[in-house]
């Protein structure tokens, strides 16, 4: 009987020990914050057209004790890069675009972006366009290579770039721009967000399609 209860506590004390291990010395690990300014030039009949934001990317990596398919995670912070384009015109690189499933932060590693900061043929993030900057139901997807198709003559994609920053991530320029849409966004894709007329896809991501941490 005492051998037994000899035994259970050593048992305990090797599960309190070795979770102890686990917290202190198995846990994730971050990497040190890195910030990237986008920027996006429009060529258009009046002018070229200019914005920017930045995006700071902080990757976490699993501990040792995780499964091997799962090794690390990226969080991005910012706003979705955007151009005015004048007279209710505007183009939005998403943060994440569910559609598509590729979040803006794995187009912004140095394995794609070119040494100049530009983008390879074929690597471009996904450019999105609202026929009613005040209807989120009316987002489509702009081609790159074929802005005139979407906006008319005299559109055209100018540059689209990436520089490293010690600028902070941008934050609630959007919200305060476009307030309508904001208010159609925000709360969605959040747990317990009530259904709405908003489309399946942004219904998904909401306001964190252009804003991480959302504006509330």
């Amino acid at each position: 009987m005492q051998r037994t209860n000899l035994t259970r506590r050593l048992v305990i004390w090797l599960l309190v020990l070795g979770g102890g291990y686990l917290l202190v010395f198995g846990g994730s690990s971050s990497s040190k914050p890195t910030r990237k300014r986008v920027a996006i030039e429009v060529a258009t009949p009046h002018g070229t057209a200019r914005g920017a934001s930045v995006i700071e990317m902080v990757n976490n990596h699993a501990p040792w004790w995780y499964p091997a398919a799962v090794t690390s995670t990226t969080w991005q912070t910012g706003e979705a890069p955007h151009v005015d384009l004048g007279s209710r015109r505007h183009v939005f690189l998403p943060l994440h675009y569910p559609l598509d499933g590729m979040p803006l932060w794995s187009y912004l590693r140095p394995d794609v972006v070119r040494p100049d900061g530009s983008f390879p043929p074929g690597r471009t993030p996904t450019l999105v366009t609202f026929d009613d900057i005040d209807d989120p139901n009316t987002i489509r997807k702009v081609d790159p290579g074929a802005f005139e198709q979407t906006f008319g003559s005299g559109y055209h994609l100018v540059s689209l770039t990436v520089t490293d920053t010690r600028d902070p991530p941008s934050s609630g320029t959007l919200a305060a721009k476009f307030p309508v849409l904001h208010r159609q966004l925000v709360g969605l894709g959040e747990r317990g967000a009530r259904p709405s007329g908003i489309r399946g896809d942004l219904r998904l991501s909401g306001w964190r399609a252009f804003e991480t941490p959302p504006t509330p």
